[in-house]
């Protein structure tokens, strides 16, 4: 247990030896190579994976897409007017307070297209430190992870 420093001596906390934390570190700074990867196609991170989203899902309501990229719905409308102005969603006719409805242009399409191998390249090479049974281990222990946290969180709002 910590013990509570004198005031004006430093408190010996070390985020580093917190998973959580490394986690989130190793995440920031993978985005911040994918996202440099597909920004040679004039994306983020964040507007190719919502344009794989939805790619695999035609007809993909903006808050779905949301919970998809785990994201705010104010965030995603953010996300969703600056791809509808860059021509790569568009969105389907609906009546009135229904969902908005989203799917892929021609040109998002394309941007998809192009930018996918970019981002598996940047991806392989940030793991390419790791064996591949690490790569295999790792993503198989942090599935765990996402299912036990999806069902504790689902738990929770019951």
């Amino acid at each position: 247990m910590l013990q509570e420093p004198s005031k004006g001596e430093p408190f010996d906390v070390r985020p580093d030896e917190h998973l959580t934390y490394l986690m989130a570190k190793v995440e920031h700074l993978l985005e911040r190579q994918i996202d440099k990867a597909v920004g040679q196609v004039g994306l983020t991170l964040r507007q190719f994976s919502a344009l794989a989203h939805i790619a695999r899902r035609p007809s993909l309501s903006s808050s779905d897409l949301a919970r998809a990229l785990l994201i705010t719905p104010q965030a995603v409308n953010t996300l969703v007017t600056r791809l509808l102005a860059a021509d790569l969603i568009d969105k389907a006719p609906t009546p009135p307070r229904q969902p908005l409805v989203l799917t892929l242009t021609d040109a998002g399409l394309d941007a998809l297209r192009r930018a996918e191998p970019l981002a598996t390249a940047a991806e392989a090479a940030a793991l390419e430190c790791l064996e591949p049974e690490e790569v295999a281990t790792t993503g198989a222990v942090l599935l765990r992870l996402l299912e036990r946290l999806s069902d504790s969180n689902d738990e929770g709002s019951r």
